[in-house]
Formats: structure tokens, C-alpha cells, sequence
């Protein structure tokens, strides 16, 4: 009942939300419209005005006719009408011809595919996979079916459309509300009210009434008789007077009450009687005998006066304690138990009395113990009594002590046999929660046994979530308060293991970019970004920006992120205030006109040569080269600057060309000048050999028939010559003084018609005076390499320019005219190159034969015998237990030694001077490393001896020095004992063992 009063409930509720979103039910009716045709011929033209106003009626009709329905009943109207209702999700308007969908809460209709999507979306963000509906925000968990519309009663699967009732199949509901069913015809909202006649009977069954289906369920519960109900209560004697009941009887509530007073009402044993007593308390005895006392009275007990009363034996002598039962024992009627014809045994009841020489005449006799233990149980069932036999109670209460685990089980206590629960620690559990973030600070936890063994379990990656595995002891009930994925708000759940849900707050305002063409609708879901947009900044269409320039091209963004640097073009002056006008970009503020500084240093006479710098911040230390003009040749000092020191005298080690009277032979040197000694230049001559007289031979004749040769084909001829020369004396490239870096050569005998056409633009590049740069095609890092070493050999600058993949290389001659062709081409210079790499080849291939090979001529080895120079070879253990024998101390020491040098050990114990000895078998002979291996050994073997108590200390000895010391001490104490009086009289020496 109180589910149905709380489902009308929520139903008005609905109701009422709805019927105030009437007005848009308003004003639609279904009106049947007719032909031209048919209007012409049904009436003249003076009948046109009573039409129109029967039809205004008609309207009128209707419009008070919508008023009265329910709000889902105008929705099918107005789908049917196919121009008024539309779906919440896609706002479009719905006809008869749409699939549908109804909420089975609020019956808001919905376009199928709308509503699926929605579901889809909603139960891939949320924890419990359930969605809301977009009207009333009911929960549910089934996502409707692709592609399975059903009508209203969901018997038809994508019913058929349906003008005059859309989405209704036309069959009977016959939804299962009660027996009867509904019997309205397939339909969208709630079931009517059954109005089946039922008969129904009061709760005592005697009459009936005829009501309606609906209010069944109430009226079952309230409909009753006034009539007395009649019936026998338990008690058998008294009659129910409840009014109408549904049920048992009960219990009976009369009162009995002895009105005579005359005792009537007794217990058990007859000792107490009362005046009155409920009729339920009467309590028959289960026996049912009567109860009689001595004087032969007898009586019908009904409760339990809980009295105990002292009854003889028939001794007369003992007596035990009865409690109140029917019938009671009758004094003097029980035999003794201690009577000499029924107490054969000891109170423990392992030794009869006969065996024990211990006659007993009567019952007050005392009974005689046996010397063993009593061993019966205990009233705690737990333990037997350990005293030795006894008269009397056994242990009671029991005070045994048990060894009991704690709750964690890390310690064992030992605690009374009456000790309730499980001891405590003082340990701290310290296992991991089911949160994986917190750990259990409860001492003694009782779950710790529980986390060991989940520790232990292998789980899938799907069961590491799931708190079901954990023990309840270790679930974690703190609050998450974890971040969640919008940054803004906390996580409310309770600590969990594994990724917080996401945020479902959401803002009822649209989010919308700076430029306002990218909007997000309402409701905006917490943390929800606005996606980029395709759309140029709002500053860009204003032409806003700080500069005054015009803002580069560029999309809208957030309004915490600037907008992009100015890079507009713009003359500014440069750090160190040389130029005043320097080319670059409105954002830049470091500008530098690259130039060095050129101002003189305080500590020295060269300049500063730290490019484009603000003031006062030129070199604090020079790192240049002292350059000043040296005292007896043109050279300058070569040595890092001094500052105003004077130059070191040291020879000159500037490279100097000596050459011939003719010029052919040139032979470079170093200067080698001093303040006292003057260059080779001046000091050495280099005289003309042969091929100088041939040459000069040859330049004569040429002269005599006219032939003149350029210029350059000399410098060229002997400079090729000058490094032939150097080609056998070279140990490293860089001594023949090619004019190309080592990768150039290397890369042009791989590829030299490529190479070929970089040196020949190279070279046309020179030609042309007026040209000062040129601009390379694109081409890929290793050609952009091969360009750069290249034009160090012309002594141009270059530097890669642009991006990739279209990155180049620029090259531009010097301003100072150094840049020049190289004297030898690449042509040239590549055989002068691999002449070099054949002879450096066969260089590297003699000195390894020379490592590799030793020839011996006429030479005999001299053979040395090995002398061992150890100073120990072996163990000395002092002072041995008595009893030591070899094998224990092969036993102790052996299996140190396997995997030591120390083979086939030897072991001896001396029993005169109780000293032990182990030592190679070869000890005379051992190595040097044997004699470490003993050296790392001695500490553990000490520590071995110590351990297995059989000694006093391990020493390193020297085994022949050690055995004839121990003979020399034998011996002395020998004489000792044989000249001295009391070892002559003594007669147990004789009796001693010998070694």
C-alpha cells in the first residue's frame, strides 16, 4: 500500500508539472478537411455562414475538449498533427510517421534514435552505466535496442504509421496491473483504474462485500465485522473476545484468582502458592504426575517457585539439593551415594576399594584416594582437573593457563582459561587498504592474516578494483576528496581504488569563444573545453594590437593564452649603439649588430672582442693571442696573452718555408728564433740538387721557343710536389696541408660527379666579382655537410637557412677579400690523398708485424728453476681440544678450501704439544698465490675455531719450521720429565700414550 499511495504520489506530481506547460497543448484539434467538390455540392451559398459557424463550434468544442485531457493524451494529438510537438534532443517536430519513444516515468515522447544516442553517450561517461531522461531525470539502465522501436504497449516491434493514433498498434494493452489486466486499447501514459466488481471478506471471514478492482488492496485491509471472534484460546478454557481479527488468537490474557484463599494455586513442590496468575503463565508439569508430600496430600503444581530445598538420603546422615519439580522427592526415599554397597571405587574412579586394603562399614566412613591424577572434565569442557585423586569438587572455576595467537597472529600469549576474546599487541598491521593509497594503522588487526594471504594471490587486472576480494577489515571508509578530472571540483565517493569518475556538474550557460561563432550549448558539463576554432581572432578583425602594427594571421583562442608575437619588420638600434638603424622584428628587444666590440682592455693592449654587448660588459679575462712583434724575426708571440708582461724568450715555433737558390726545393721548419739566436731563415741554406738544374734547363729552353706557362700552373705544379714530398714523412693528415678538410676527399671519391658540379658553381662563383652571395637549392643534411666543408676551403662563410625539408645552404665572400679559390682541385688533390692512405696502410701493417713477430737469432733461453719465495704454507691451530681428531678438522676446514688454490689439503694433529697443522700436500712448492688464498682464509678459519670450540687461535705458518720446533720441544720436555724426581716416582707416566 504505502508503494501505490507513493506511485499516485509522484504520478500528481507529474501532472501537475505538465499541466503547466498546457498552453502548449492549446489550440490543435483534429479536423477532418474536405474537397472542393465535396463542399460545393453539400449546400448553396446561403448555408455558408451557418457552416462557418457550426465549424467555430466545432473548434470551440475541441479546444474545451484538449483542456480536459491528460498531457501525454494531447502529445499523441499533436504528433498526430505533425506540427507542434518536437523532441527534446534534436527539436524536431514529430509525426505520426517518426519512430518513438516514451519515458516510462514522466511519458515525454522522443525520437528513437535520439534517445538511444543519448543513452549511448550517457552510459559511457557515468561509473553504474545508467542514463537520465532529458525531461524528468529518471535513472535507468536499459539502453533502448538499434533499430527495435515498439508501440506504446511494446506487443508490435516498428509498428506501422498510424494518423488517427500514432505509435499505437490498435490491440488491447493488457498490461499485467491486476487479474483483470487493462483493457484500454493501446496507448501512451498510465492505466486507468480497473472497475471489476470483487468480492471481499472481513478479516474473520463471516461476511462479504462487493467493491471495485482497483480498491481492492485498500479495502482488504480496512473492510472488518464488529462480531466477537469465539474461538477456544490455548489455554482450552476461557473464549477469544477480540473484535474481527485476521490471524491466531493469541495468547491468553484472563486472570485466575483463588477467591477463598485457600492455597489452590501451587507450585511444584507445594512450598508457595499465590492469590492470582495470568492464565498464559499456567505451566503443567511435563511429567504429568501429581505432585504428594509425606502426610499423603496431593495437589496439581502449575509454575516454578524456583525454591531449592535440602533433601536427606536415607542414611539420614547427607543430604543433596533439589530444585522445584513435580512430584518432589520424598525425604529418606534415595540411597546414600556414599553407602559402602554403592561406593566401590575412589573419587576418580581408577582404583576400587577392595585393592586399596580399605574397609568402609557405613556411608560417614571416609573415602580413601588413589595417588593418581583426578583427569575429569572440567566445568569449562576445555580441560581435565589436574589435582591427584580427591574428595570434593573438582577445579572450579578453571584457572589453566593456554597458549593462545592474537588477532594479527605475530605473537603467542599465554593467558587464563576464563579469558574471554583474543589477546592484543602492540603491533601496528600497516597493510594496504582497499584504496591502494592508505595503510591500516590499528594495532592487533584481526585482518592482517587475511592480507598476507591476499598478497600472495596471483589477481587478473580486471580484479584489482574490486573491494569484494579485500577483508572488510581493510576496506577504506575515508573520503576520496581526490581531484577530479575538470580540476574544479572533489571526488565524493569514499576512497576507492583505480580512476575517480568524471565531474557531472554542469553549467546552465552556454560556453562560448572570444569571437563568439564557436558555442557550445547549454548545459555545459564541468571541465568541458571548447573545441579550436576554425575562426580568426577577434583581435585580427579588429585590427587591435599593442605595437600599432597589423596583428598576424592567426585562429581564435582562450583569453589566457596572448595572441602571437608581432613579427612586423622594424629598424631599432642595437645593444652597443654602433648602428642606430638595425633590421629586425617588432617583438625582438635583445638587438645586436654582430660586430665585436673593438674597445681596448684595462689589463692589456688587445681589444675587446666580444660581439654586440650593452656597456660595461666587455671580457673581464683576455683569452687571445699575444701577437706583439718578437725581437730578432717578423713573427708574433704565440703565446696566450700576458697582459703587460714582457714576452717570454722561447724559440719561435711559427712554421718557415727554406728554400733553394732557385726556389724549386722548399723544406718548412719551424722559426726557432731567440732574442740571441736568429731564424733558420738566415742562419740555414738549402743547396740546389739535380732535378733544380734540370728544371732551370727546362725553363730556358722554353724561353728559347717561346712558350710561356700561366702563373698558377706553377704554384700549382709545386705545390703538388711539396706534397709528395710530404706524403712518406706525414703521420697525420693535417701535415700535407691539402686545402680540403678530410670528409671533402673521402666524399668526392664516392660520388665525384656531384662533387664536381658543387666545385665548379663554387668556382664560377669566384669568377664573378660583382656577385657577394649565393643561394643553394635545397638538398638533404649530409649534401648541406660536403657544401659547408667546401667553402671552408674557399674561406667563404656559410650557413643552413630555412626548415626542413627545405633547408639550404648560403654562402657569401668575406668583406675582408681573403676568399679565394683553393690552389689544387679536388681532382688534384684526391691522388695525393689516396697515396697517403696506401702508405699510412703499409706504416700500420709493419708495426704490427713488429708487435706480433720476434725473430731470435743465434740465442739461447736460459733455464730457471722457480724458487718458491712464500713465506707460510700453511695453518697452525693451538692448543686443540682433547679428543681432535684429523677427520674433524677435515670436517670443519675442508669445504673452505675446495675452491682455493690450497690443493689436496693435509691435515695433522701432534697429541704432545695439542697443536694442529693443514698445508698443501706440495707445501715446499706452492705459489704466491697459494700463499694469498691462505692470507684471505685465516680470519674465517679463526672464526671456525672459535665457533666449534676445538682451539684457541688460527695462525699462518711455516711448516718445516713449525714441526722442528715442535720436535725441539719435545724433546726438552722429555728431559724435563726424566730428571725430575716426582715424574721418577710417579708410575702413571709410564702409562701415557705416545705419538
Amino acid at each position: 500500500m504505502v508503494q501505490d499511495k507513493e506511485q499516485e504520489q509522484d504520478q500528481e506530481t507529474i501532472n501537475k508539472q505538465q499541466s503547466s506547460n498546457g498552453k502548449l497543448f492549446k489550440g490543435h484539434s483534429l479536423v477532418l478537411e474536405f474537397s472542393d467538390d465535396d463542399a460545393s455540392d453539400s449546400g448553396s451559398d446561403n448555408n455558408s455562414d451557418l457552416s462557418r459557424d457550426e465549424d467555430e463550434s466545432d473548434v470551440d468544442t475541441d479546444n474545451e475538449y484538449e483542456e480536459d485531457l491528460m498531457y501525454y493524451e494531447r502529445a499523441v494529438r499533436e504528433i498526430a498533427k505533425g506540427d507542434s510537438y518536437q523532441c527534446m534532443i534534436c527539436t524536431v517536430e514529430m509525426d505520426h510517421t517518426c519512430k518513438m519513444y516514451a519515458c516510462r516515468h514522466c511519458y515525454r515522447v522522443f525520437d528513437y534514435d535520439c534517445i538511444r544516442e543519448w543513452a549511448l553517450k550517457s552510459t559511457q561517461k557515468t561509473v553504474d552505466k545508467t542514463w537520465k531522461c532529458p525531461n524528468c531525470y529518471h535513472s535507468s539502465k536499459k539502453v533502448p535496442l538499434k533499430d527495435r522501436p515498439t508501440c506504446w504497449c511494446g506487443k508490435v516491434v516498428n509498428p506501422d504509421p498510424n494518423p488517427l493514433d500514432p505509435n499505437s498498434c490498435g490491440q488491447t494493452c493488457n498490461a499485467n496491473i491486476c487479474p483483470h489486466k487493462c483493457l484500454k486499447q493501446c496507448h501512451l501514459g498510465s492505466h486507468p483504474e480497473c472497475t471489476q466488481l470483487l468480492k471481499i471478506t472481513c478479516r474473520c471471514g463471516r461476511e462479504t462485500k462487493d467493491i471495485y478492482c482497483h480498491e481492492s488492496r485498500r479495502q482488504k485491509s480496512i473492510f472488518h465485522c464488529d462480531q466477537e471472534c469465539g474461538l477456544t484460546l490455548p489455554c482450552g478454557i476461557h473464549k477469544c473476545r477480540r473484535k474481527c481479527h485476521s490471524g491466531l488468537c493469541g495468547s491468553c490474557p484472563e486472570l485466575l484468582i483463588d477467591e477463598n484463599v485457600s492455597g489452590k494455586i501451587k507450585c511444584y513442590c507445594g512450598l508457595h502458592s499465590l492469590k492470582e496468575m495470568n492464565c498464559k503463565d499456567v505451566a503443567f508439569p511435563s511429567s504429568g504426575k501429581i505432585s504428594r508430600n509425606q502426610e499423603d496430600k496431593e495437589w496439581v503444581g502449575i509454575f516454578d517457585c524456583k525454591e531449592m530445598r535440602s533433601v536427606s538420603y536415607t542414611c539420614n546422615e547427607h543430604v543433596f539439593v533439589e530444585g522445584c519439580i513435580a512430584p518432589p522427592t520424598l525425604p529418606s526415599t534415595v540411597v546414600c551415594p556414599f553407602s559402602p554397597n554403592l561406593l566401590k571405587t575412589c573419587p576418580c574412579g581408577k582404583t576400587a576399594l577392595q585393592d586399596m586394603d580399605c574397609e568402609r562399614t557405613k556411608c560417614t566412613d571416609p573415602i580413601p584416594t588413589c595417588d593418581n591424577v583426578c583427569n575429569k572434565i572440567l566445568k569449562c569442557g576445555k580441560h581435565r582437573c589436574p589435582f591427584t585423586c580427591h574428595t570434593g569438587k573438582c577445579m572450579d572455576p578453571c584457572i589453566q593457563i593456554d597458549k593462545m595467537d592474537c588477532a594479527c597472529e605475530r605473537r603467542t600469549f599465554l593467558v587464563p582459561c576464563q579469558f574471554k576474546g583474543k589477546p592484543v599487541c602492540k603491533f601496528k598491521c600497516e597493510s594496504l587498504m582497499s584504496c591502494r593509497r592508505h595503510r591500516c594503522m590499528e594495532y592487533c588487526c584481526s585482518g592482517r592474516p587475511y592480507a598476507e594471504r591476499r598478497k600472495k594471490t596471483i589477481l587478473r587486472s580486471s580484479d584489482r578494483n574490486d573491494e569484494t576480494l579485500v577483508e572488510a577489515e581493510h576496506v577504506c571508509l575515508k573520503d576520496c576528496n581526490l581531484k577530479l578530472s575538470c580540476g574544479i571540483h572533489t571526488c565524493q565517493r569514499k576512497c576507492h581504488p583505480g580512476p575517480c569518475p568524471p565531474c557531472l556538474e554542469s553549467d546552465s550557460n552556454d560556453l562560448v569563444c572570444p569571437c563568439g561563432k564557436t558555442v557550445i550549448p547549454a548545459p555545459v558539463r564541468c571541465g568541458t573545453t571548447l573545441p579550436p576554432c576554425k575562426y580568426p581572432c577577434i583581435k585580427v578583425i579588429r585590427g587591435e594590437s599593442d605595437c600599432g602594427h597589423k596583428p598576424m594571421p592567426h585562429s581564435c583562442h582562450s583569453l589566457d593564452q596572448p595572441c602571437p608575437v608581432c613579427t612586423a619588420p622594424v629598424f631599432k638600434p642595437c645593444k652597443c649603439g654602433k648602428k642606430d638603424k638595425v633590421r629586425t622584428m617588432c617583438f625582438q628587444e635583445d638587438v645586436s649588430c654582430g660586430l665585436p666590440c673593438g674597445l681596448p682592455l684595462k689589463d692589456c693592449y688587445h681589444k675587446c672582442q666580444k660581439r654586440c654587448h650593452l656597456p660595461g660588459e666587455c671580457q673581464n679575462t683576455c683569452i687571445q693571442i699575444c701577437n706583439a712583434k718578437r725581437s730578432n724575426c717578423s713573427h708574433g708571440c704565440t703565446q696566450r696573452c700576458h697582459k703587460n708582461a714582457p714576452c717570454p724568450d722561447i724559440p719561435c715555433t711559427v712554421p718557415v718555408t727554406v728554400v733553394c737558390d732557385c726556389g724549386r726545393r722548399k723544406l718548412v721548419k719551424p722559426c726557432s728564433s731567440t732574442s740571441t739566436i736568429d731564424s733558420v731563415t738566415i742562419t740555414s741554406h738549402l743547396e740546389c740538387d739535380e732535378e733544380c738544374m734540370l728544371l732551370l734547363r727546362r725553363m730556358e729552353l722554353k724561353a728559347a721557343f717561346g712558350i710561356v706557362n700561366g702563373l698558377g700552373d706553377d704554384k700549382t705544379s709545386v705545390a703538388i710536389e711539396r706534397i709528395q714530398n710530404r706524403i712518406s714523412v706525414a703521420k697525420a693528415y693535417e701535415e700535407l696541408e691539402l686545402p680540403f678538410v678530410e670528409a671533402v676527399l673521402t666524399v668526392y671519391a664516392k660520388q665525384p660527379k656531384w662533387c664536381s658540379q658543387i666545385e665548379g658553381i663554387l668556382n664560377k662563383f669566384m669568377d664573378e666579382k660583382l656577385k657577394s652571395s649565393l643561394h643553394f637549392k635545397h638538398m638533404k643534411a649530409p649534401q648541406r655537410s660536403f657544401v659547408h666543408n667546401l667553402a671552408d676551403a674557399y674561406k667563404i662563410y656559410s650557413e643552413s637557412q630555412d626548415p626542413e625539408p627545405v633547408r639550404s645552404v648560403f654562402v657569401k665572400k668575406l668583406t675582408n677579400g681573403t676568399s679565394s679559390k683553393p690552389i689544387l682541385t679536388l681532382e688534384e688533390a684526391l691522388p695525393l690523398y689516396e697515396s697517403f692512405k696506401e702508405v699510412q696502410k703499409e706504416k700500420k701493417k709493419q708495426e704490427y708485424e713488429a708487435r706480433t713477430h720476434k725473430t731470435l737469432i743465434n740465442v739461447e733461453a736460459e733455464t730457471q728453476t722457480q724458487q718458491s719465495a712464500t713465506k707460510y704454507n700453511g695453518f697452525l691451530i693451538k692448543n686443540l681440544v682433547k679428543g681432535t681428531t684429523e677427520e674433524d678438522l677435515e670436517r670443519i676446514f675442508g669445504e673452505s678450501l675446495k675452491p682455493t688454490l690450497v690443493k689436496d689439503p693435509q691435515y695433522l694433529v701432534m697429541d704432545e704439544s695439542h697443536h694442529g697443522f693443514i698445508c698443501p700436500a706440495d707445501y715446499a712448492e706452492i705459489s704466491i698465490n697459494v700463499e694469498r688464498d691462505m692470507e684471505q682464509l685465516i680470519g674465517f678459519f679463526d672464526s671456525l675455531c672459535k665457533e666449534h670450540f676445538i682451539g684457541d687461535i688460527v695462525e699462518l705458518c711455516n711448516i718445516d719450521e713449525a714441526l722442528l720446533q715442535e720436535n725441539v720441544d719435545l724433546e726438552d720436555s722429555e728431559e724435563e720429565k726424566l730428571t725430575s724426581p716426582e715424574v721418577e716416582n710417579d708410575s702413571d707416566i709410564h702409562d701415557s700414550p705416545k705419538n
